[in-house]
């Protein structure tokens, strides 16, 4: 199955989950919580997704990011962030497209997006480290979403960007 598919039934099966927990995702263009401090974690796949998006990016964006790369530090600012807008949105990884969602990631683990505690995404229901509904009862990290895909290794941006 060709990646750019795949990812476009990805965003679909997402696309209903974002509407569905609508009321608790406060997620808007220019929000860049996730985007300032982090380690993005992807695989292979999703790497070279995101460089054949760099690719077709505009020159002057491209300029930025390579200004953003050179100056990367590991846990900070992802260097694709550009003017509060993501350079590379359409081919972000899946770690970016699944940020906001609570779901249930072990039997009894729900992960809930770390803007919570910023008053942000899932804030009003999730209380001393509970949620009080239901989380997305599908394991959405990385690694699960792409168990059936021959993917690659797994690393963070800094290390793919720095290697």
């Amino acid at each position: 199955m060709e990646y750019s598919y795949f990812i476009s039934q990805l965003d679909k099966k997402l696309k209903k989950y974002f509407n569905k927990y609508q009321e608790h995702i406060y997620c808007q263009k220019g929000c860049t919580l996730c985007c300032e401090k982090g380690d993005y974690p992807m695989s292979l796949i999703e790497y070279k997704y995101m460089i054949q998006g760099y690719s077709l990016i505009e020159n002057n964006l491209k300029i930025k990011v390579q200004q953003n790369i050179k100056n990367m530090k590991r846990g900070e600012k992802c260097p694709f962030l550009i003017n509060n807008l993501c350079a590379i949105y359409n081919w972000r990884p899946i770690i970016c497209r699944v940020h906001g969602l609570a779901y249930l990631y072990k039997e009894n683990i729900v992960k809930i997006p770390y803007c919570a505690n910023n008053g942000k995404n899932f804030y009003s229901v999730y209380q001393n480290g509970q949620i009080e509904i239901n989380p997305i009862t599908e394991n959405l990290d990385t690694p699960a979403i792409l168990k059936n895909i021959e993917c690659g290794e797994y690393k963070n941006l800094y290390d793919w960007i720095k290697t």
